[in-house]
């Protein structure tokens, strides 16, 4: 065995040439797939996080009139009861009562149509961590005269307003009457999203609950699980509990993302496929060419009794120390690359228009460390599956005529 090592290392550097480029063409080949699938992978984290854990959370609940009519009065029964029995679960991280509704928002400047949720502020800040993204003021701890407000920075520049500046709220009571309340912006917030951040706005739940004329009502419960993989199964349970409400995961309630993040799987799959076959084929084509120049030293060996499966393992044996000679290089660059990469980011061109779906235009590419490991054995894999053509050809020498060659 250790002969045969030998005699294959040695076999590989007869050409420095041939053995480097193909090296090379490894080396690159692996590190444009490693950085392929980890932007990818930024891309779908970045998604995920900043749509799905951010905005709805991993599963709502409604009233099942409400999907159609966002309005108070079509509020959960028995929602606050609801949302306590689910923090009790096991498969549950937290689930946040809310009332939620749409209204419009007036200054003295212009006015617009938004989205109103009424929130607990703990609650509320370990479901989504909202906290975490005010850009200026403070998150809903000031209890004035005036009842506090967090809006969208977008929102903020629409209205000409401030930290501290008023509006008025206009929305349906719990008996489907309009009223109007006024409120004192203590906080805007920012997120990647400017279509969420013009449109949602947010203020305490005791505070809207009293204006609308019921403190225990709630339209919404947003829920994040323990195990994101779970959603749909803890969403069936969920909606098996809970029968008369209409419960949705985050894959119903934003499809769109839902198919992009599918097809996003699909891409890596094939961009890695791609690139190891491109790989195999090159090393296929380097085999072959050595095993055509070798022809009357691989006779001399069949000639002299060297048994043709060993003649076989031999080139085998080749192809497979030339893989794993640039993969572990490749991959070892690819890894020293995509760490720093994660840590200044990548500029995405077009960012801005991007960040108008919700998208940001800065990634962090990041892989876990297993998958490097797994491109090796796949890397072999296809190596040896390359290797077997050439060395047929090889073990399908006749040694007379082998010897022959010039």
């Amino acid at each position: 065995m250790k002969t045969l090592i030998k005699i294959s290392w040695r076999n590989i550097w007869r050409n420095r040439t041939r053995s480097i480029i193909i090296i090379t063409a490894i080396i690159l080949g692996l590190m444009g797939g490693v950085f392929g699938a980890a932007m990818r992978l930024a891309l779908e984290k970045q998604q995920f996080e900043d749509t799905v854990e951010t905005q709805i959370s991993h599963i709502q609940i409604h009233h099942p009139e409400f999907i159609a009519n966002p309005e108070a009065r079509f509020h959960i029964p028995d929602g606050t009861k609801i949302s306590s029995d689910l923090n009790k679960r096991d498969d549950i991280k937290v689930a946040s009562p809310r009332i939620v509704f749409d209204g419009m928002v007036a200054t003295a400047n212009m006015n617009a149509g938004v989205r109103i949720k009424g929130i607990d502020p703990e609650i509320e800040n370990r479901t989504t961590g909202l906290e975490g993204l005010i850009e200026e003021g403070s998150y809903l701890i000031e209890d004035g005269r005036i009842p506090s407000i967090l809006i969208g920075n977008r929102l903020a520049e629409n209205l000409n307003v401030a930290v501290g500046s008023r509006m008025v709220l206009t929305f349906q009571d719990i008996h489907g009457e309009v009223i109007n309340a006024s409120f004192r912006v203590e906080g805007i917030y920012s997120l990647p999203s400017r279509a969420f951040e013009e449109r949602t706005v947010f203020v305490k739940g005791t505070d809207i609950n009293e204006i609308i004329g019921d403190t225990e009502a709630v339209t919404e419960i947003a829920v994040v699980i323990n195990n994101p993989d779970d959603y749909r199964s803890v969403t069936s349970k969920i909606q098996e509990s809970y029968p008369d409400a209409k419960v949705r995961h985050w894959g119903d309630l934003q499809p769109s993302l839902y198919y992009s993040l599918e097809v996003l799987d699909e891409a890596l799959i094939w961009i890695l496929i791609i690139v190891i076959m491109a790989v195999s084929f090159g090393l296929l084509n380097t085999i072959l060419m050595s095993i055509l120049e070798r022809a009357r030293e691989l006779g001399m060996l069949l000639a002299i009794g060297m048994k043709r499966s060993k003649v076989f393992f031999m080139i085998v044996l080749e192809t497979t120390i030339i893989s794993l000679f640039g993969g572990v290089i490749g991959l070892t660059m690819a890894y020293g690359m995509i760490r720093i990469l994660n840590k200044t980011g990548v500029p995405i061109p077009g960012g801005d228009g991007l960040s108008e779906l919700g998208y940001s235009s800065v990634l962090y590419p990041s892989l876990e460390t297993a998958f490097y490991f797994e491109i090796v054995v796949v890397l072999v894999v296809f190596a040896i599956l390359a290797s077997i053509y050439p060395a047929w050809k090889a073990i399908r020498l006749q040694p007379a005529e082998a010897v022959r060659q010039e």
